[in-house]
């Protein structure tokens, strides 16, 4: 009997840094702080910042910034993260990024699903948040503050005895990521 052909599928081109259109950039950590625990009626959030300055004598966010921040996070928990499924807890992040102020809104689902909203302000109006349309999830220093929350929330919530306390406290501890 002639052995089985298989079908092979054509690899893909493995494309080299000289051939990508936009090639990455070296990465560079940024600063990143736990600013506050936001609460409201329905929700309590963990608020971080992301300065892209490494300068510390360069506030994490300005005043009006973080204000305006907690005002469109407020906004999006009460449009998008009311019902039944909802814990009523959530973390944030404030990112003074190279091309905008971004402004990621992260709550938290029974069965350990989190939701996300992803808004950003222009840096020269950067209190004028907009939902983002594009299909972003976070970029790579966003990422850092969203796996700790994972962890932490698994560490905290996802247990015989849930623990929101434990869990509003445990935050990633500032530094340069």
């Amino acid at each position: 009997m002639p052995p089985a052909t298989s079908r092979r599928r054509p690899e893909p081109p493995c494309l080299r840094y000289a051939d990508m259109p936009l090639p990455p950039e070296p990465y560079v950590p940024r600063r990143i702080a736990c600013l506050d625990t936001w609460r409201d009626a329905a929700h309590t959030i963990k608020a971080y910042a992301i300065q892209r300055d490494p300068d510390p004598a360069v506030p994490m966010l300005s005043a009006e910034v973080a204000r305006a921040a907690r005002d469109a996070a407020a906004a999006v928990l009460r449009d998008h993260a009311a019902g039944e499924r909802s814990h009523g807890l959530g973390f944030c992040i404030v990112h003074v990024g190279e091309e905008a102020v971004w402004l990621l809104v992260d709550w938290w689902l029974s069965g350990g699903i989190v939701c996300q909203r992803m808004l950003s302000a222009p840096l020269d109006d950067p209190r004028r948040f907009e939902p983002v349309q594009a299909p972003a999830l976070a970029c790579v220093w966003e990422l850092a503050v969203t796996a700790h929350e994972r962890d932490a929330w698994v560490r905290h919530m996802l247990r015989a005895e849930p623990s929101p306390e434990a869990w509003l406290a445990d935050v990633l501890p500032a530094g340069s990521y």
